[in-house]
């Protein structure tokens, strides 16, 4: 199954994913958190009630902090409303333009811009894959970013990297630079027991983002404390894990139904100690 993943993902590429995705009962504006052109987020929510009082996930796109644009992924959005949920994705600066410190800042601004104007009051997931995944683990494991998390509900991981110091591709020593910010690339280093839960997916046959770095990470936040888990997906790559949200795989799919099932669980618990609270 993996190789077909590959194949059809390589061959036909994101635009017909997409063009199913343009199927789907939602409305999507674009809306900006900043003056810089790349300061834009794509809101998505589903058709007839404006998405009001649903919950929101902010799903952040891989690409190697260098590659794609937010409108590549109406398809992950298209997924996600389908599961009664507002999307945000937000586009971001990319490399060699910039270096992570500057994604991750306008990354962070992002969320903040979605927590304080678009999301409705309760929960709300950090998503991403790949470099993404590592983008949303900072962003929730970080507490110098946000300042606080606690409007973060969990955080949801897709083949992402969180323990891959010392680097091993040539340009990530400049990408993640000047040396004195290498620990800020490692979502390992900022692990807590206050954090959002992590729920970190990864395909068994992942080969450009080893199914360590879940496994180190999930590790390292229940040692210090933290709520973590962790679903290993038998014959998945690392580019299968996000098409899996395409409207072709996404019925058939463990790793989607994993997440709606951790979502709802997670949706019944914040319902559960509201109620607790006004009792």
């Amino acid at each position: 199954m993996s190789a077909v993943f590959t194949s059809l993902y390589q061959s036909l590429g994101l635009g017909l994913l997409n063009s199913l995705a343009k199927l789907g009962p939602y409305s999507r504006r674009e809306v900006s958190y900043g003056s810089a052109p790349t300061a834009r987020i794509d809101w998505y929510v589903r058709d007839g009630h404006g998405g009001k009082g649903a919950p929101t996930v902010i799903f952040f796109y891989g690409g190697n902090w260098r590659s794609y644009k937010k409108r590549d992924y109406s398809f992950v959005a298209d997924t996600l409303v389908s599961m009664g949920l507002n999307v945000a994705v937000p586009e971001f600066p990319k490399y060699p333009n910039a270096r992570f410190e500057e994604i991750l800042s306008d990354s962070v601004s992002a969320t903040r811009y979605v927590l304080d104007h678009l999301a409705a009051p309760g929960p709300v997931f950090l998503m991403g894959h790949s470099s993404g995944a590592q983008i949303a683990a900072s962003i929730a494991l970080n507490e110098s970013l946000l300042g606080d998390t606690k409007d973060i509900s969990a955080m949801v991981g897709l083949s992402g990297p969180y323990d891959f110091f010392p680097f091993t591709e040539d340009d990530h020593w400049d990408l993640f630079g000047p040396e004195a910010l290498y620990p800020l690339s490692q979502p390992v280093n900022f692990v807590r027991p206050n954090a959002p839960e992590l729920y970190l997916l990864h395909g068994a046959e992942d080969t450009r983002v080893r199914r360590g770095h879940s496994k180190s990470l999930m590790e390292k936040q229940q040692a210090a404390g933290g709520k973590a888990s962790r679903e290993v997906y038998e014959g998945m790559g690392h580019g299968d894990a996000v098409i899996s949200f395409s409207r072709i795989h996404r019925r058939n799919s463990p790793l989607i139904r994993d997440i709606q099932t951790f979502i709802s669980t997670q949706l019944e618990q914040h319902l559960e100690h509201h109620s607790q609270k006004e009792d």
